[in-house]
């Protein structure tokens, strides 16, 4: 396994690569049709090739720069000439499964980018004649061409392009169909490989890796299967070769004009490393991945000073680097960032020892935010509202809305507000709004609070701290929640030692690094707001500082409606109570509900309530202030402290 700094090391060489990909496809971009060459030096106006152009719209919108000029705004332009053009591909037969899936696939991208396009009758029909040519060849289980054996590599393209689209032409018969071949192959390769036979195919054995992968139920698996599974991929990557690259497969079909075809390691691990399923399985394997992405350095040519390209070294007849590889070559590297930032992750809460679950997609119905959430009001301005709602409207939806965006690598938006202090008394439920705001996002929460920091001792507090927030730094898709730290964000000028002094040195200047990478949520809980360094409460540091109280009377009596009766059964005057009970925290009411079930007057009730009140948190002196200050009196004059986005 990778060390966290080489983690880091392979993201920066990734993200560096990935800045290329846009000048790098742009020197194999036909202006007139708004399709890409298969060669740059090789340009005839008008005339795209169908595979490399379809390889090219992949890889872009994969990682997000079809959306780019020049070629977004003639999307449907591009999607109609591949739909109309000759199903062919270097003088292979018309209507060839590798040709007409590749072009379906892309039209079905480019349908999905664009949002919609308004396909003519004639174009529909074509659409569907694609769909069926595609099923009729993997009728048997596996497709093929030429009279070739059956292609794992041809199998899994073809279930791609058909699988995409919608309503999906793969009955559920044909995917147990081509999922059974499939392991069938794996069986056979792995048979041979065991023999030491020189007719086994490590990309044939991939491909039938990724198609059942993608084909099976992950929740059906066998423990054998994934046992197999995680063998294939391992003797796979034992036979890499000193380049970072596999022995050649076995020729997939023949080019009249040009030769054989073969698997594209590149375009394989692509492909590969979308497998969700096997995704754990591939992080023990990025050392070798490691190794096949710093190799691109040497097999780059330049074509310019911000762009490469590379060959597939396919036909050394012909020289120099090609379209459809180039983009491969960015595909690849966007996927394997993927798996790194899973990896870097990961990583994370095994360092601090806490349960790991990977984040999945947001929630998307405002009601299913923090439902079981007791809401208070929230001041802004002195005006009051619904703490919930401000927090869903001006925070959590938000990010919501942009977490598609960092889960394919980007940063949230710099308008799409990600970090925030939450503040108020004791009890006030700041660490549970937290969680649900990552259960809501579907992100891990991380919860640090000071024990993290001196685990290895009072003198390596500050070395911690770096480490701790360079971690923090470098993730994505979590929620970091930093608890119990009042006394660690004192003013600087009172503080007295070096735990309460830390915080700030260390963690200012990584705030600055977390809000320009932009892909985490960060919460800072504090009771102590008016002695929070002002160097971190400042703008710029949090895009929001939010004030809890405790839940209003109507929401604690709509949560324990058995109070409520018991007090109309006493005939005990909501009006007379509503403020008394406005000031209990969430806890403090649980603990009154059960000493009123026992009372049956309403004199008893009444002292019950004025008792609890009277020596609630709010009316509790706050700890270190004035002797006339409680907790009720100093919230009201901290909301001028309150800032939302």
């Amino acid at each position: 396994m990778l060390s966290f700094k080489e983690l880091e090391a392979l993201r920066r060489f990734l993200f560096g690569l990935n800045r290329q990909q846009l000048p790098s496809l742009l020197k194999y971009h036909d202006d007139t049709s708004n399709g890409f060459y298969h060669r740059h030096d090789r340009r005839i106006p008008g005339h795209f090739s169908t595979a490399s152009t379809a390889t090219c719209v992949l890889s872009l919108a994969a990682t997000g720069k079809w959306a780019s000029d020049p070629w977004a705004t003639r999307t449907a332009d591009l999607a109609t000439a591949l739909l109309e053009s000759e199903w062919s591909s270097a003088d292979l037969p018309s209507n060839n499964i590798f040709t007409v899936s590749f072009i379906l696939e892309a039209v079905t991208v480019l349908e999905r980018s664009k949002g919609h396009i308004n396909w003519t009758n004639a174009q529909q029909t074509r659409l569907a004649e694609a769909e069926r040519l595609i099923v009729s060849d993997l009728q048997t289980g596996a497709a093929s061409l030429q009279g070739y054996p059956p292609s794992a590599y041809l199998t899994q393209l073809a279930v791609r392009a058909i699988a995409a689209r919608v309503p999906c032409p793969l009955t559920p018969d044909l995917s147990r169909s081509i999922e059974e071949w499939a392991w069938r192959e794996i069986d056979h390769q792995l048979a041979l490989l065991g023999s030491k036979s020189k007719i086994a195919d490590l990309f044939q054995l991939i491909y039938a890796v990724i198609l059942v992968s993608r084909l099976g139920e992950e929740a059906n698996a066998t423990p054998d299967q994934s046992a197999i599974l995680s063998r294939a991929l391992q003797q796979f990557f034992e036979r890499q070769l000193a380049d970072g690259t596999w022995p050649l497969s076995r020729p997939l079909f023949h080019y009249p004009g040009v030769g054989s075809a073969y698997c594209f390691d590149y375009e394989m691990l692509a492909q590969l490393l979308q497998e969700k399923r096997l995704l754990l399985m591939l992080i023990e394997h990025l050392p070798r991945l490691s190794n096949t992405a710093y190799a691109l350095q040497e097999t780059a040519f330049r074509l310019d000073i911000d762009a490469l390209g590379w060959s597939s070294g396919h036909h050394p007849q012909l020289k120099g680097p090609e379209s459809w590889s180039t983009a491969s070559v960015f595909h690849f590297a966007h996927v394997l960032d993927r798996v790194v930032a899973e990896a870097i992750r990961k990583s994370v809460f095994d360092y601090l020892d806490t349960v790991y679950e990977p984040p999945t997609q947001p929630k998307t119905d405002p009601a299913d935010f923090a439902p079981s959430f007791l809401d208070c009001t929230l001041y802004v301005h002195d005006e009051p509202g619904s703490l919930r709602s401000t927090i869903y409207d001006r925070f959590v939806s938000r990010i919501a809305t942009d977490a598609p965006r960092v889960q394919a690598g980007e940063s949230l938006l710099p308008s799409t507000p990600m970090s925030m202090i939450l503040f108020g008394p004791p009890g006030t439920s700041k660490t549970e709004l937290t969680r649900l705001i990552a259960d809501y996002l579907r992100w891990p929460l991380i919860t640090l609070n000071p024990s993290y920091f001196v685990r290895n001792g009072m003198d390596q507090v500050q070395a911690e701290a770096d480490r701790l927030f360079s971690m923090l730094a470098a993730t994505e898709r979590i929620v970091v929640l930093l608890d119990e730290f009042d006394e660690m964000v004192r003013e600087r000028s009172t503080a007295g030692d070096i735990l309460s002094r830390f915080l700030t040195t260390a963690m200012l200047p990584r705030l600055a690094t977390i809000n320009k990478t932009r892909r985490i949520v960060f919460v800072v809980a504090t009771n102590y707001i008016d002695q929070f360094d002002l160097a971190i409460s400042r703008p710029g540091r949090f895009d929001a500082i939010i004030q809890l109280s405790p839940p209003t009377a109507d929401a604690k009596l709509r949560h324990w409606p058995e109070v409520q009766t018991k007090l109309n059964a006493l005939s005990v005057p909501l009006a007379q109570v509503a403020e008394k009970l406005s000031l209990l925290t969430y806890d403090e009411f649980r603990a009154l509900r059960d000493r009123l079930t026992p009372i049956t007057t309403t004199a008893a009730a009444l002292q019950e309530i004025d008792n609890t009140a009277n020596h609630c948190t709010m009316n509790q002196k706050v700890e270190g202030g004035d002797k006339a200050t409680s907790w009720s009196e100093l919230c009201t004059i901290q909301r001028r402290k309150v800032r939302v986005p």
